[in-house]
């Protein structure tokens, strides 16, 4: 009897575990236009995505996906990223072409860092892509390029603590797309989207030392690094390809993905990488740093944007308005 008991139980326990669940959909009828990217409030519980062509940024419940609140007051909000320590939301405003610092508070616009002036082709792209090092509070803002009417970009350095720009990387390319960060070793890695490439910099030197590419690299724009092993991950968006690069720019692993990728996440914990395209969401998993192995690819109605909150272990994905439905926040659990 005893024996006949367990079979059901372990049968149980050997069911595989997709590596997401969702949780919930938030529709969002009133926005059209797409989203740009995420950044959370934790201690509010409040979740924040840009949307672009609505002239707004997004709030949800954290925890449920609840759709609290629309911020206006924006032109073409892109990157976003939130300072405990100061309590600021920060924008990268592209039709305005400046940082616009914001009250976690109450929302109203403390201050506007301009930068590299955008409007001359109403692009509404400078500044675009940027990247939060939380560690030092250091904004990392892509601006110029070919909407400022440049042919090269400009990487302004802005310190959260001292409230001001206080550098500059310059960058050999007009369209400067996904950054990552390794504080181990010293490096920023920024896609170079218009010359197929991406740059290596030398955050002590403030300037660019390397410039990696492959073959059938196009259209690379999510980008994600794994600091310990010193693997970047890239993914190109047509077709989808995704990457994985070594410290000396050899590609050590190369997969399909989902096309017109926007948004990677790298997860030290589980080893896992999470690419967001039209097409979907594809996941991989690190089986060791040159290896990696594709474990699900789920539609998300067309959400290139996604972000994950490991504190709560739930990953987001939004998706614009399409002909056969409107704008929706989609809620995962994250699974083991």
């Amino acid at each position: 009897m005893i024996s006949l008991a367990s079979v059901p139980g372990s049968a149980k326990a050997a069911e595989p575990l997709t590596p997401v669940t969702l949780l919930s959909t938030t529709y969002l009828p009133d926005i059209t236009g797409d989203f740009d990217h995420f950044a959370v409030d934790l201690k509010r519980n409040h979740l924040f995505v840009s949307a672009e062509v609505h002239h707004s940024v997004e709030m949800f419940d954290l925890k449920t996906g609840a759709h609290l609140q629309s911020i206006g007051g924006f032109k073409t909000p892109h990157s976003l990223a939130f300072s405990p320590e100061k309590d600021e939301l920060l924008v990268a405003d592209g039709g305005d072409s400046a940082l616009i610092l914001v009250s976690a508070e109450d929302f109203h616009h403390l201050d506007r860092i301009p930068l590299i002036d955008g409007s001359v082709t109403g692009k509404g792209d400078s500044p675009d892509a940027a990247y939060y090092d939380a560690v030092n509070r250091l904004y990392y803002i892509g601006n110029g390029g070919v909407s400022a009417n440049l042919p090269d970009s400009e990487i302004s350095i802005f310190s959260v603590d001292q409230g001001k720009l206080i550098d500059k990387i310059s960058i050999p390319g007009n369209n400067v797309e996904s950054m990552g960060i390794d504080l181990i070793h010293h490096r920023l890695y920024v896609n170079i989207r218009d010359k197929q490439q991406i740059g290596v910099v030398d955050l002590i030197a403030k300037k660019v030392i390397d410039i990696w590419t492959t073959p059938d690299l196009k259209r690379n724009t999510a980008l994600a690094v794994d600091a310990k092993n010193q693997r970047i991950f890239v993914a190109g968006r047509s077709p989808g390809i995704f990457y994985a690069f070594d410290s000396n720019g050899k590609v050590v692993s190369q997969k399909p993905c989902v096309n017109i990728n926007d948004d990677m996440t790298w997860d030290p914990v589980l080893k896992r990488i999470y690419i967001s395209g039209t097409q979907g969401l594809s996941i991989f998993h690190q089986d060791s740093p040159d290896n990696y192995s594709e474990i699900a690819n789920i539609p998300t109605n067309g959400g290139k944007t996604s972000f994950y909150v490991p504190q709560l272990k739930q990953f987001y994905v939004i998706h614009p308005k399409t002909d056969v439905d409107m704008a929706g926040l989609l809620v995962y659990r994250v699974n083991p």
